[in-house]
């Protein structure tokens, strides 16, 4: 929402009459999104969208799109657009077209910053579904979304600007004078709906920001993330491998990304065993009926790697590590006293990502969660909660180093309860149901009597929300709400971690789940002896161990802390009379437990360093005549400072930077 107070406004009344500026490009009312010169439906307060605010600049974004789609049309006449919404950072368009490349990208964004320099009016205008389908009777791609969007007598909108027409229920700018700060970014291929066979694409990429000052640091900031992009960053350190003909899309980790990855499993381990979780360990592969009983089958289904044996019976390698932990857990029947148990489990999924939605270790079709499932009581909920939320402080703090983290509490949508996994009361005979109404028919009736009158029971969302709500409250931690976000099975918080180039990366999740203990009958016995329905949790601290190790990477530009760098200790000699005590300095550090490479190759010592800098070794020791006289070693940072110390004295303050796991380098 704006951070501006809300005006008020009455029915029939434009909402473009009660603001001034330009800074002002939509409305908000009644928690919907209107274009500055609609008329407002009914008396109300409104709040004015300021384009730079996250809406604004959604909308901003969204309108670039179309402008970009308006300049290929005017340029490609034969060219047809698909679809073209914003993105987190920008937007992009998808157009059935001959293919062009990324030389072609000047000339159309020369195109959209002429039309931006003609101030054309953007007007929206309403038609019925026969006059849309009429309209856009040459676009396969409108026609569909038509037919799909707007019922048989209903209708919708357009968005004409001069001569381009869009399907869109927009908001968008007034006009395109608006859209000058704009720059394409890359171009690439796609297909309709991402199906192999269907209408190829071609899919531009852009970005849009409301002055030229926030354009030019954006592009500063993305040119430096290019740099710092992990894919380039983990082939100058040999950290994985990715083979698009032997395993597309699934990651192999050579001996210096293992280093790396097992740190932080170690690292994870280490802090679940202090919050007392219990590591398990399950199989990569089950039986289909779990699956579908779960409800994975159903929802992902088309993402899961699926096959059949001789004798008929299915299987599904996993994609989601839930349904093993709750087999391990109903091996044995649980009373109040057990409770909670919770398992944890470095556990590898496998999911079929498109294989244009495929990239490096944040998107690949392979990758380990660093996976936990408490099961619990109702009233242990915020103990629980309040732990993982200082688990997940601790973890980033010290992985980053005071982690810049945002706190989201999703919720249900009070107004949309079909959404959702619900218990419903029966009036006649006070029989409680829990089902998610979606997924039943309209006559639905009680079980127990057969009654129709069923009210909705909210009580146990609620207590769940607000354990969720009082746990950060009591933690003492700032959070959004964000009504209508939740899982359809329960409330959750998401937290996400800002880097070094202040991105924002989605990493931790605490989830309450009420589904999977219904589907699987997940029962404890309470202190009267009662059988009851124990309470899911599902957590992930780093999210997964891909993705951390990817971000770690550009965060820190391949410069990891020394506990987590492969290479800690890089040794050389300066000529081969000293390659004897650089052995047995290497021996000595080595014993330790620090991770060192000795180089002894008759190389000059500038081009040795030259060629080691791509691994980034946290300490260059380099050996010569006066280090092997007075016993001590020559040693550089990654800054380049350079001091002498005694063997001993730094092989103790490499270890204890190690063992007390410090993000910074010790600084000579």
């Amino acid at each position: 929402m704006s951070d501006r107070k809300g005006l008020r406004i009455k029915k029939g009344e434009k909402f473009s009459s009660k603001i001034s500026g330009r800074n002002i490009i939509a409305a908000s009312f009644e928690g919907k999104l209107y274009d500055l010169d609609t008329t407002a439906p009914s008396d109300g307060i409104f709040f004015p969208v300021n384009v730079d605010s996250q809406e604004g600049l959604t909308i901003l974004r969204h309108s670039a799109a179309h402008l970009l789609a308006h300049a290929v049309t005017t340029l490609y006449p034969s060219a047809l657009p698909n679809a073209g919404p914003p993105t987190d950072d920008g937007f992009y368009y998808d157009i059935h077209m001959d293919s062009i490349s990324s030389d072609d990208l000047h000339k159309i964004e020369e195109k959209m910053h002429e039309l931006a320099e003609k101030s054309i009016s953007i007007r929206r205008e309403e038609f019925s579904r026969d006059d849309l389908l009429k309209m856009f009777q040459g676009n396969r791609y409108k026609t569909d979304k038509i037919l799909e969007n707007v019922p048989p007598g209903g209708s919708s909108s357009v968005y004409k600007q001069g001569d381009f027409v869009d399907f869109c229920t927009g908001p968008h700018v007034p006009d395109t004078s608006y859209l000058k700060n704009v720059k394409l970014l890359s171009i690439s291929s796609t297909t309709y709906h991402g199906l192999k066979d269907e209408d190829k694409m071609v899919r531009i990429y852009g970005t849009a920001f409301p002055d030229e000052k926030s354009l030019r640091n954006y592009l500063k900031m993305r040119e430096e993330a290019m740099k710092r992009d992990h894919r380039i960053i983990g082939q100058e350190m040999d950290l994985f491998v990715f083979n698009s003909e032997r395993a597309p899309g699934f990651p192999l980790y050579t001996p210096d990304g293992t280093v790396i990855r097992n740190e932080l499993i170690s690292f994870m381990r280490a802090k679940n065993s202090e919050y007392g979780w219990e590591e398990v360990s399950t199989p990569h592969l089950f039986r289909d009926s779990m699956w579908k009983q779960s409800g994975h089958y159903a929802k992902y289904r088309d993402s899961m790697y699926l096959f059949q044996m001789e004798d008929g019976t299915g299987y599904a390698i996993k994609p989601m590590n839930c349904p093993g932990h709750i087999t391990i857990f109903q091996r044995e029947m649980h009373s109040f006293r057990d409770l909670p148990v919770k398992y944890c489990e470095p556990g590898t999924v496998y999911r079929y990502e498109k294989s244009g939605e495929v990239g490096g270790l944040t998107r690949p079709r392979m990758f380990t969660i660093d996976d936990g499932h408490a099961f619990l009581s109702q009233d242990q909920l915020v103990g629980e909660i309040r732990k993982m939320l200082r688990m997940i402080r601790e973890t980033f703090d010290t992985i980053f180093g005071n982690a810049d983290l945002s706190f989201d509490l999703s919720v249900m949508d009070t107004t949309a309860l079909d959404n959702y996994l619900i218990t419903y009361s029966c009036n006649s005979c006070g029989h409680k149901i829990e089902f998610r109404k979606s997924s039943a028919d309209n006559s639905f009736q009680c079980p127990n009597c057969g009654s129709s009158d069923l009210k909705p029971d909210l009580s146990t969302w609620d207590s769940a929300t607000n354990a969720l709500r009082e746990a950060l409250e009591e933690e003492g931690i700032n959070f959004r709400t964000l009504e209508g976000e939740a899982a359809f099975y329960g409330p959750k918080i998401d937290v996400h971690l800002k880097d070094a180039l202040g991105r924002s990366w989605q990493m931790s999740t605490i989830q309450v789940d009420f589904n999977f203990p219904l589907n699987f009958e997940l029962l404890y016995i309470t202190s009267g002896g009662e059988k009851k329905h124990v309470v899911m949790l599902h957590r992930a601290i780093y999210g997964s161990y891909e993705r951390i190790m990817a971000i770690l990477l550009e965060n820190y530009a391949g410069n990891l802390p020394t506990w987590l760098t492969p290479l800690q200790v890089y040794i050389t000699s300066v000529s081969d009379r000293y390659n004897d005590y650089a052995m047995k300095v290497r021996d000595m550090i080595q014993k330790a437990g620090v991770r060192v490479t000795l180089d002894l190759s008759k190389e000059t010592i500038s081009k040795k360093i030259k060629l080691i800098r791509p691994r980034r070794p946290s300490y260059i020791v380099i050996i010569g005549e006066k280090e092997e006289t007075e016993g001590t070693v020559s040693v550089r940072n990654r800054k380049g400072a350079q001091k002498t110390l005694g063997t001993k004295a730094f092989t103790e303050m490499i270890m204890e930077e190690i063992r007390e796991r410090k993000n910074t380098q010790a600084d000579f």
